[in-house]
């Protein structure tokens, strides 16, 4: 007895008796054709949420039958944006080339999404379309042409290539432009023999008679030959770009040169020759571009001889790429030269030699003397900058020697002692703040007032001005102080509000302090005294006081007199104002 089975049209011959039984599972064709016959009439249903469905149960089964090929195509003639998302999703899945008439004219659609998922089905269809894509470049416009030029690109294919090529000699430059692009963005997916292929087709093509005569089709061909980056593209490109060629057409066979990557031999071969093209004049077409082949490649340090000629370029550019060159290893032959370069006249190069010195730990040895014996404020503050990323290695003794440095240099008044003490700030800012107390503390001592209250001025915010300090401060204050007695100001002056803060300290005994003060004289105190005695409550007491000690220590003095005659009157917060008497009207 035979089973047909319909679907397939094959016959099942019966089980013989001394076989093994066994179930076979067969799909019932039938019943699935008539189940997807029935989702294809979905889709040109007028519920719209109905034909988003049944497209994407078709991109999950995934058949691939012409009608259901049709049926979907069909579907994108009056498809909405999400609908015709979906329809793709289903041609993606299917992978058949039967979808590329349909999806073609989606390249003019006017959402980017649907263009760039419509350019991708019809590249993924393969190279039998390249002539449907031709007759489309014939009749499109430029935009379309640019999408066209995408969609050949991702191809990798001989005829392909070949149309790519076609449109370099198109009057259109921004396409010429966007051709090459274009395979500059999709040749990595290419396989390994696919480039050679194209390399060689591109190669043969450069040689024709037409290209030879067009310069505008040859430096084009020279970017694909790079982009494409076959094994031999580097011969061809260095060919290209040597001083027999006009300038722009080495230019563009240096583009090409930097696409490329280069190992064992040829690395020297192309440093060798690219050092050649560093000295020439023509900057923008062949030092640039040389400069960035030559970046890219891993030179050692047998280069550095070189690298030390090309700090003296013509072309700030180089010098700079020279300068880093130099500066990438930490050592005293390279700190030495870093140190002398940090004089050239070139911003650049010095500015790259300050970078490497304050990166390289080892510099440190040469800095540190250098900075002590800088006496030129800008060279010093350069080279306190420098040092700033080497403080946390400095040892205690190093940091004392230049503490003494900035002391010497604060009294002498020279004016590298601001450097000085921004390098010690760095390290140890309570030493620095020490610094600006001792000398501080000296001019006091010495009588020189202005000096002493501009560098105790300096620590007023720090953690080492304490009630002493604010005490020795308001002294030197009021030795510089116009004494008025007017009480506008009198408000203003710093030395009575230092006085003011310590008198509110009560472990503070600023009474006994002054009375003890040797550098205050009659007139400082009576200043003081004055001024208190017009306040109320406890500054009202200080204020007498002091004016009663004036009066008994120079009792003779203009001051003392005058502080006698103070001490009479009453206390200003004692003085009754009148209130004058309201007399009555008169009658009339």
């Amino acid at each position: 007895m035979k089973i047909q089975w319909c679907a397939i049209g094959r016959t099942l011959q019966k089980t013989r008796t001394h076989c093994k039984t066994g179930v076979i599972l067969l799909p019932y064709r039938p019943i699935m054709d008539k189940v997807i016959q029935a989702i294809c009439g979905m889709l040109q249903s007028p519920d719209g949420m109905r034909r988003c469905a049944a497209a994407m149960v078709l991109a999950e089964l995934k058949p691939k039958q012409d009608s259901v090929i049709k049926a979907l195509g069909d579907t994108l003639k009056d498809a909405n944006q999400l609908l015709t998302r979906y329809v793709l999703e289903a041609f993606e899945a299917i992978g058949s080339r039967a979808v590329v008439p349909y999806v073609l004219p989606l390249l003019e659609a006017p959402e980017i999404e649907t263009k760039l998922r419509a350019a991708a089905i019809i590249a993924r269809a393969g190279g039998d379309n390249v002539a449907s894509l031709r007759d489309q470049f014939l009749k499109a416009n430029p935009p379309q042409k640019r999408v066209l030029v995408d969609i050949l690109a991702r191809m990798h294919n001989r005829d392909a290539m070949q149309l790519i090529l076609d449109v370099l000699f198109d009057t259109d430059f921004e396409l010429v432009k966007e051709a090459c692009q274009a395979v500059r963005r999709h040749i990595s997916d290419a396989e390994p023999k696919d480039r050679v292929a194209l390399h060689k087709q591109v190669a043969k093509f450069m040689t024709t008679s037409r290209v030879k005569k067009n310069d505008r089709v040859l430096t084009s061909c020279l970017l694909l030959i790079g982009y494409i980056g076959a094994p031999d593209a580097r011969k061809i490109l260095l060919k290209y770009s040597t001083s027999r060629n006009l300038g722009y057409i080495r230019r563009n066979a240096l583009i090409g040169l930097k696409g490329l990557s280069f190992t064992g031999a040829a690395v020297n071969q192309i440093a060798r020759e690219m050092l050649k093209y560093l000295g020439e004049p023509d900057y923008q077409n062949v030092v640039q571009n040389a400069l960035d082949i030559i970046e890219k490649l891993p030179l050692g340090k047998s280069y550095d001889a070189q690298w030390r000629k090309l700090l003296k370029s013509k072309h700030p550019s180089v010098r700079a790429f020279a300068a880093r060159k130099l500066a990438s290893h930490d050592n005293a032959a390279t700190n030495r030269l870093m140190m002398s370069l940090l004089a050239h006249q070139d911003p650049q190069v010095s500015e790259i030699a300050a970078g490497a010195l304050a990166r390289h730990k080892g510099a440190s040895k040469l800095l540190l003397p250098a900075f002590a014996r800088e006496r030129k404020p800008e060279p010093a503050w350069r080279l306190a900058k420098i040092l700033k990323p080497h403080s946390e290695s400095l040892d205690k003794k190093t940091v004392n020697k230049f503490g003494t440095l900035a002391a010497r240099a604060l009294e002498a008044g020279e004016s590298r002692y601001e450097t000085l003490l921004y390098f010690l700030r760095n390290i140890d800012p309570k030493l620095a703040d020490g610094v600006y107390r001792d000398v501080g503390l000296k001019y006091k001592k010495a009588r020189k007032w202005a000096k002493a209250v501009d560098c105790l001025k300096q620590i007023v915010r720090s953690d080492v001005f304490d009630t002493d300090l604010r005490y020795e401060l308001s002294v030197c204050n009021i030795k510089q102080s116009s004494k008025d007695l007017g009480q506008h100001l009198r408000a203003e002056d710093y030395a009575l509000r230092g006085f003011q803060a310590l008198l509110q300290d009560k472990h503070f005994k600023l009474f006994d302090r002054l009375k003890k003060e040797k550098a205050l004289d009659a007139a400082d105190l009576f200043y003081v005294g004055f001024h208190f005695s017009e306040g109320s409550g406890e500054e009202l007491n200080f204020g007498r006081k002091i004016l009663d000690y004036v009066a008994k220590r120079w009792p003779k003095t203009k001051d003392g007199k005058a502080a006698k005659n103070k001490l009479k009157l009453p206390p200003r917060s004692q003085v009754l104002t009148p209130t004058p008497i309201a007399h009555p009207a008169k009658s009339e």
